[in-house]
């Protein structure tokens, strides 16, 4: 019967060492940046691709800073 627990507390510190390790990777793993594309970022859905939500926007209405 002792080899049958052995082999449990074997397997539990197995798991819980890679649960660990999983939790330390997403701890210390970032997403990355979104691609930028022309001084915007690049959309991440397809019916933004054509510009269409730009169509509505005027002069003065622009988030990127002027170059000296």
């Amino acid at each position: 019967m002792h080899w049958f627990s052995t082999g449990l507390l074997i397997a539990l510190s197995a798991g819980t060492a890679v649960w660990s390790g999983w939790l330390l990777r997403r701890l210390f793993v970032f997403e990355p940046a979104p691609a930028v594309t022309g001084g915007r970022a690049a959309p991440d859905h397809a019916d933004g691709a054509d510009g269409a939500e730009d169509a509505d926007r005027g002069a003065d209405d622009h988030d990127e800073e002027l170059a000296p």
